[in-house]
């Protein structure tokens, strides 16, 4: 047995030591040690606490190019290495504090020199804070270069708490494999969030399925496939997580998901609109100061179709809107008024929680309008103003007194004969907007 043992690179105590040992055991037989004197059964490690530095620092060097790794070329055979407790830390750089993983179980079998080892772990992670067990083989190193020594085996996270993560909440769990080398881990699982919540939004499940490549080395990761779903939709995206701080980039689509489940991640109130939408965006997160959606940048294009009202109020002025404006309505329709449904596209931009909207392209029976404007998904506030092309003449577009009065000025906003180009502004919140005509531009 030894206690207090402290193990430096190379000898040099001016850089932090690679580990430091509370006490060391060494359990074998009076046979063995006669018979087979380089073939150990069993150490035993308690306290062990290694420190992994900086990329780029002298003290990483030495693990790497004839330090650490190096010294896996011993001719000593280990059946067994027990050493519960661990605690391994990556230092930061210029005093950072350092990413600490602990290891309440923690065995290796099979060191032998020449072939991989195999292992088994529990180890608590610090942000997320959960616990992830882990088994699989590593190895043989490759003392030359270790980002190419050999990995494999399978995980699972279990009860991962988000809410350490600025702007979100929730319990994450999940499953999965991983192969390859430590400069590239390619990793394949399932993950299930069933109390998603993005700052003070609706509370959702969301489901992923992922194949990521880790770095081992640096830890940037490439997202090559992941799908998320939420309710009835689904979300693909591609990507990475790169650098420190991490900065997220993605590009993110779907087709015909429902409107009402991506409305429910970020709105705080039930959704107030109903309907199919698809977009493909490009999106960044960066990881500084700021809640999730004002760290949040979006550029890319949505259209949404079946757009109808959750608000009746709301859907009978449009339902009423449509009938008065469409010029010829099928005689024989079958369909029910307040079915009247929309479709909207515009290309979008999303900064410090509010999306931008440059061209909406909205259509619904017997108008067709373009509006620019703003919907601020911090408070929900809308505001948008344009123009609309009506079937028929704008005395139709009210009704009582005004369409009285407007009916002198038809001549004025008569296009191509027939219909009219009228003025429109859509104000208000997401849950209560208010559409009208803005005759007088003072919107």
């Amino acid at each position: 047995m030894a206690e207090g043992v402290t193990f430096y690179r190379h000898g040099d105590t001016q850089i932090p030591p690679l580990a430091t040992l509370d006490r060391m055991t060494v359990v074998g037989t009076w046979t063995n040690l006669i018979l087979h004197p380089h073939e150990l059964y069993e150490i035993r490690l308690g306290g062990l606490h290694v420190q992994i530095p900086p990329s780029g620092t002298k003290a990483r060097g030495l693990d790497f190019n004839g330090g650490l790794v190096a010294s896996s070329q011993q001719t000593i055979a280990i059946e067994i290495i027990v050493a519960d407790g661990t605690t391994l830390d990556f230092l930061g750089d210029n005093g950072t504090p350092p990413l600490r993983l602990q290891f309440p179980l923690l065995q290796v079998h099979n060191v032998h020199q020449g072939q991989p080892l195999s292992f088994f772990a529990r180890v608590l992670i610090p942000k997320p804070q959960g616990t992830v067990l882990a088994s699989g083989s590593l190895g043989p190193f490759r003392t030359n270069n270790y980002g190419a020594t050999p990995l494999s085996g399978t995980y699972s996270l279990q009860n991962a708490d988000l809410s350490q993560v600025h702007g979100i909440s929730g319990h994450a769990s999940a499953t999965g494999r991983y192969s390859g080398t430590f400069s590239g881990i390619e990793t394949f699982g399932q993950v299930g969030i069933p109390d998603f919540r993005a700052a003070s939004a609706h509370m959702v499940r969301l489901d992923a399925a992922y194949r990521v490549l880790v770095n081992g080395t640096n830890g940037d990761v490439a997202i090559q496939d992941t799908e998320v779903r939420t309710g009835k939709s689904l979300i693909t995206a591609s990507g990475s997580v790169v650098g420190k701080p991490n900065k997220v980039n993605l590009t993110i689509a779907t087709k015909d998901s429902s409107v009402q489940d991506l409305l429910k991640i970020v709105e705080r109130e039930e959704p107030s609109v109903l309907g199919k939408v698809s977009f493909h965006a490009a999106v960044s997160l960066n990881n500084g100061p700021g809640k999730f959606l004002q760290r949040l940048g979006l550029k890319g294009d949505i259209s949404l179709a079946q757009v109808s009202f959750a608000k009746p109020d709301t859907q009978h002025d449009m339902n009423a809107f449509a009938a008065r404006v469409e010029k010829d309505p099928p005689s024989d329709s079958k369909t029910d008024p307040a079915q009247v449904t929309a479709a909207v596209s515009s290309l979008t931009t999303f900064q410090q929680g509010t999306a931008y909207f440059p061209d909406v392209h909205v259509t619904l029976p017997g108008a067709d309008a373009h509006l620019q404007g703003t919907f601020n998904l911090m408070n929900t506030r809308i505001h948008f103003t344009g123009k609309a092309d009506l079937q028929r003449d704008i005395s139709r577009a009210t009704t009582g007194f005004k369409s009285a009065l407007l009916k002198p000025l038809i001549p004025f906003f008569r296009h191509k004969q027939t219909g009219a180009i009228i003025s429109v502004a859509v104000t208000g919140t997401a849950r209560h907007p208010k559409i009208e005509q803005n005759l007088l531009h003072d919107k």
